[in-house]
């Protein structure tokens, strides 16, 4: 990964980042046979209410469009079985292991709301946690609450993160002021509405020199915030086949790239008409802005869903800066559909917010109860192959989340 890259350490190589703590390189399980009984974590709600009361008879599986009956039921509040029904001679590792993946290039002032309720309300003495920053992965192994209290690990992690968060966005950061320099020089538009105390900006710097300026910082935007389809499915993959319950929270901040404004455009167009040379410079921009996506979404969501990981996406939604002659464009569209889509293949949840306080609890609440059901494959088919699975409630109407699949020998 060049320089350019190194922001997004946090969005493309969080896999990576998050695994490279001790003890996570270790080997995985060796996977079960091929008539070994698959686990599927359920969740059904009524509303935004989740239902506890359902038996074995009332779920129906149809794996690859083919009934098949499950054979145990486990209620789980957190790391506890409420309740089990059905074969009594499993025992699945309900253990919690928790990622926070925190990519933000700005520092939110609601952070320590958000790690104090975490820390005060839903981590449990027998967690294992994870927390990734931009720069650094924190580990927190279980029984850590027996040596400081919720309160101190709160306001240690909150002090590092914080650190972490503006050390990692400082490239980026700087590289989005001088787009914005570039952008107001093209326009002619000053330093109006922005706030800032950068230097003047016309430094006689000529109109081609400005465009070529502009071209460069547009893709050098564009390497900071690249997200892999490799890093993303390396990520599924570390995870898979990994004991206990694995509850992965990805915190992403929007992010709005300043470009040419299409007024600011028009005029450009109009006033060199004589100019081939900027004509043509001004129409090399519009493949720029047209991005492609570099995540097959599929893929993704086929590898998160055979991973058996509980993935929660947040997105912390903002609102884009008003600043004379920029046009601020969405630059989060693919990450929001690719992660988006990934939360859905394995049951998990997507939410929107400007608050993490407000985000995050609301995520970790919804993960605090589930349905484990166990069934046995039907399928013959060749070892790797990803077998779909739809989950309902038999004559109800619930809302019903679980993974949309699993890989077959896995």
């Amino acid at each position: 990964m060049n320089a350019g890259r190194s922001i997004l350490g946090a969005a493309a190589s969080l896999a990576l980042l998050a695994l490279s703590v001790p003890g996570l390189q270790d080997q995985a399980p060796a996977p079960p046979s091929s008539a070994a009984p698959v686990p599927i974590t359920v969740r059904v709600f009524d509303g935004d209410r989740f239902v506890p009361d359902l038996a074995l008879k009332d779920f129906v599986i149809e794996e690859a469009g083919l009934a098949v009956s499950p054979q145990a039921l486990f209620l789980l509040q957190k790391d506890r079985i409420e309740r089990q029904e059905g074969r009594t001679d499993l025992r699945p590792d309900v253990s919690r292991k928790i990622f926070l993946l925190f990519q933000l290039t700005e520092y939110h002032a609601k952070i320590p709301d958000a790690l104090e309720f975490f820390f005060g309300t839903e981590l449990l003495p027998t967690d294992a946690l994870d927390i990734v920053t931009p720069m650094n992965t924190y580990s927190l192994s279980r029984g850590a609450l027996a040596t400081k209290s919720r309160e101190t690990l709160a306001r240690e992690l909150t002090a590092l993160l914080r650190k972490d968060i503006i050390k990692g966005g400082m490239a980026y950061n700087s590289a989005l002021r001088d787009l914005k320099r570039i952008v107001r020089q093209i326009g002619g538009a000053g330093r109006t509405g922005l706030g800032d105390t950068e230097g003047e900006v016309d430094d006689g710097t000529s109109l081609e020199q400005q465009l070529v300026q502009y071209s460069e910082h547009l893709q050098q935007m564009e390497g900071f915030r690249v997200v892999e389809e490799p890093d993303l499915v390396a990520l599924a993959r570390r995870m898979k086949g990994r004991p206990g319950q694995r509850l992965v929270f990805f915190i992403y901040q929007r992010e709005y790239r300043p470009e040419i404004s299409s007024q600011t455009m028009d005029v450009l167009m109009m006033n060199n008409q004589e100019r081939p040379d900027i004509l043509a410079a001004l129409q090399s921009l519009f493949p720029l802005y047209s991005r492609p996506m570099n995540v097959d979404r599929d893929v993704v969501r086929q590898a998160f869903a055979g991973s058996g990981m509980d993935f929660h996406f947040l997105f912390m939604n903002r609102q884009p800066e008003r600043i004379s002659g920029i046009s601020m464009r969405e630059q989060s569209e693919d990450v929001f559909k690719a992660l988006t889509g990934a939360a859905e293949a394995t049951g998990g949840t997507t939410e929107t917010s400007q608050d993490p306080s407000l985000s995050l609890p609301k995520a970790l609440r919804a993960a605090e109860r589930s349905y484990l059901l166990f069934f046995t494959p039907s399928t013959s088919a060749p070892p790797g192959t990803f077998i779909p699975l739809e989950v309902r409630i038999k004559d109800k109407g619930y809302r019903v989340a679980h993974r949309s699949g699993y890989q077959t020998g896995s």
